[in-house]
């Protein structure tokens, strides 16, 4: 059984950070509800007070600005994967939104619960890594901006304070010549949570390697780029046992930050052939 509470819906931004402050830790955020009503119903969460902030038209907005690109923490899942900038400019994101659940899942399912949410397995965090994605955050006492890798404490856990609102994420676009790809493995195509994701974004200049970045879902506790193998691959000519020669490397790191666990054997040979895919996805698109 659901435990009672309070059910507000602000109509901005500043309303909801006061809700927030007022709550002082005892409230929760609602806009798609696909992970918070999940936690209700299994008594996990137990808030005083929700706060359902889908009639904030700040949040729903899929901007451009010069350079940059910022999407608002309600826009859904279904509608990054259809706008024209997001494919333009952020592709390996709108490929990543494109297969997450299912349609319904997509429909409601928003960004900003999804990063919030902070599952490892999330499929647009290792996206919004490899874009070097920031976070705007409000709350009644400041307003800032967080590099994404910086929101994150542990599985499921944010370093948000409980009166702060992720409000925006936004990231340089990428230019016309970068290459980019997203692949996962889930148990079945659709609706399953991912096993593995990997997003890669770099460029080729004279079948070198330039300014390539990667991230790997589901296997560290928190999202993080895989540094090790993007120095083993920078300015390197692009050859297929150089990539396998880089897969080690993704594997490497999975297993100095996750441990070695029961699932280390499957995984470690998964993960290598899914950077390797997703390589070769995005030179053939």
């Amino acid at each position: 059984m659901i435990p009672p509470f309070e059910y507000k819906i602000p109509n901005t931004i500043e309303e909801t950070c006061d809700l927030l402050w007022k709550a002082k830790g005892k409230a929760k955020i609602i806009a798609g509800g696909t992970d918070l009503v999940i936690g209700l119903r299994n008594g996990d969460q137990a808030p005083s007070v929700i706060i359902d902030i889908t009639r904030i038209e700040q949040l729903r907005k899929i901007e451009e600005k010069n350079s940059t690109l910022s999407i608002g923490a309600t826009v859904t899942h279904s509608e990054i994967a259809s706008s024209p900038s997001v494919r333009k400019y952020g592709k390996v994101l709108s490929d990543a939104a494109s297969e997450i659940g299912s349609p319904q899942i997509r429909n409601v399912g928003t960004i900003g619960g999804n990063i919030v949410n902070a599952s490892p397995a999330a499929d647009t965090l290792p996206p919004l890594m490899v874009l070097n994605a920031m976070g705007r955050v409000i709350s009644k006492e400041e307003e800032r901006q967080v590099p994404l890798a910086q929101l994150f404490k542990g599985p499921y856990q944010t370093q948000l304070k409980p009166h702060e609102l992720l409000v925006q994420i936004s990231f340089q676009k990428l230019h016309p010549e970068v290459k980019s790809s997203f692949v996962r493995l889930a148990r079945r195509d659709a609706m399953a949570i991912a096993r593995m994701n990997v997003a890669v974004v770099f460029q080729v200049e004279q079948s070198r390697i330039k300014d390539i970045r990667i991230a790997v879902g589901s296997v560290t506790p928190t999202p993080q780029r895989m540094s090790g193998a993007e120095t083993f691959l920078e300015g390197e000519k692009l050859e297929e046992k150089l990539l396998k020669k880089a897969s080690l490397k993704v594997s490497e790191t999975m297993i100095r930050q996750s441990g070695i666990r029961p699932s280390t054997s499957y995984k470690q040979p998964v993960v290598e052939a899914l950077f390797i895919r997703a390589m070769k996805k995005a030179l053939e698109e």
